[in-house]
């Protein structure tokens, strides 16, 4: 009978948890602050400042705190090479593992929490630039990378969130036209600081 019992009680708290789970949704934009690809020493390189919009989906447990964010971006990011700038249009999907700290007295005032988990970038179109048909910088078509923030979303709809994202491999890569065909002379990785907004439904 114990057991018969210790098990409807368990199965209370799986129909409990999904019952009390929230699901939102909203909309972010923010700033990529755009490192120096790696590596590159054949001619002078920095990054530049982009951007991102998109939607976003925010599940959480509210009885642990845990969560899941999932986005789906449309970003514009880049590097300055020998002082010209090549641009990387992208979609952007990253998924976030969140912990929220909902203190008691704050949870309707503030929520801060920290997100860590990976990011899937896909290019559009051409990202590259020639130089005289001599030398070339590219980016490549696919980037994963891990992102890790910290932020707070306050009065249950505004958040803001900064965070870092690290290039798990490489990102671009500089050639150079030798013997009649390109040659790879370096690959490189950007890491990226990125600050953003959103508001949640």
């Amino acid at each position: 009978m114990k057991k018969i019992f210790g098990f409807i009680f368990a199965l209370c708290l799986l129909v409990a948890i999904p019952a009390n789970a929230q699901l939102k949704f909203g909309i972010k934009a923010g700033t990529n602050l755009v490192g120096s690809p790696s590596d590159i020493k054949e001619m002078s390189s920095d990054g530049y400042t982009g951007f991102f919009a998109g939607a976003m989906a925010k599940f959480t447990l509210p009885i642990v705190g845990l969560g899941v964010e999932g986005d789906i971006l449309y970003s514009q990011s880049g590097a300055e090479i020998g002082g010209d700038k090549v641009k990387r249009q992208s979609i952007e999907i990253p998924v976030y593992l969140r912990y929220d700290l909902g203190l008691p007295v704050m949870s309707k005032i503030v929520v801060p929490f920290v997100a860590v988990g990976p990011q899937f970038g896909f290019t559009l179109g051409d990202a590259e630039k020639d130089w005289m048909k001599a030398v070339r910088f590219e980016y490549k078509k696919s980037q994963l990378s891990l992102n890790v923030g910290a932020g707070a979303v306050f009065l249950g709809h505004l958040q803001a969130h900064v965070n870092y994202n690290i290039a798990m491999g490489n990102t671009s890569e500089y050639s150079e036209f030798v013997g009649g065909a390109w040659n790879v002379m370096t690959k490189s990785k950007t890491n990226t600081w990125q600050v953003s907004v959103a508001y949640l439904f």
